[in-house]
């Protein structure tokens, strides 16, 4: 596997191409938390990071991601063309890659966004709508829909396959103005387990700094 970014709208857009298989999904392969971890763990095994490298005020935020993690030079320069994704911010778990660009790597957690306006559609409904139209072959695993001011959420888990090698995303999309903003966090399905408690921290402490009012 090459050391690409695995942002959520790519990865909707462009590495589900190849189906996981035609049997079913064991879900208890695939945990996913949805309750906070506790106030220790936080602390001793999580940073609070600050991600303000863009010039752009819109794309500041907060966000909770382990301890040892590496953020990537990445930062939105300019406004995003209307439903082109661009990369905010990705931090990636510290491995081989960080001296060989060709060498595997496991857990990632990215941070995306699509220009979205003119579109009335809540974040479920719009990553729903992604997912059907891009996806090819993804097995989905387990939704949820959590309600918000600019209407529902949508959190699913997904796995596929990528260069023959099975994949399981995390992603959670949300609306800040004419922008909707994804947070995935990708993992191989052998190594997903490991991570998935870290995906579910970053996706629940995700904040923007400077939210759209409306």
């Amino acid at each position: 596997m090459m050391s690409f970014t695995r942002s959520a709208f790519l990865v909707a857009a462009t590495l589900l191409m190849t189906a996981c298989g035609s049997g079913t999904v064991d879900e208890s392969a695939f945990p996913f938390p949805t309750e906070q971890v506790s106030d220790e763990t936080l602390q001793s095994s999580y940073q609070m990071l600050e991600h303000d490298l863009s010039p752009l005020p819109a794309y500041h935020f907060r966000m909770q991601v382990p301890n040892g993690w590496k953020t990537l030079d990445t930062a939105l320069t300019e406004e995003p063309e209307k439903d082109q994704p661009a990369d905010v911010a990705v931090f990636r778990q510290a491995g081989p890659w960080m001296s060989d660009p060709l060498a595997p790597i496991n857990g990632e957690i990215a941070v995306s966004v699509v220009n979205v306006s003119g579109s009335t559609l809540s974040p479920a409904a719009w990553l729903e709508g992604v997912l059907q139209k891009n996806a090819k072959g993804y097995t989905l695993i387990k939704k949820r829909v959590v309600p918000s001011s600019h209407g529902d959420m949508s959190d699913v888990l997904i796995t596929y396959t990528s260069g023959g090698e099975t994949l399981v995303s995390r992603m959670m999309a949300m609306r800040s103005g004419d922008k909707m903003f994804i947070v995935t966090g990708s993992d191989t399905a052998a190594e997903y387990a490991n991570t998935a408690d870290a995906f579910n921290v970053a996706i629940s402490t995700f904040r923007l700094i400077n939210p759209a009012v409306k």
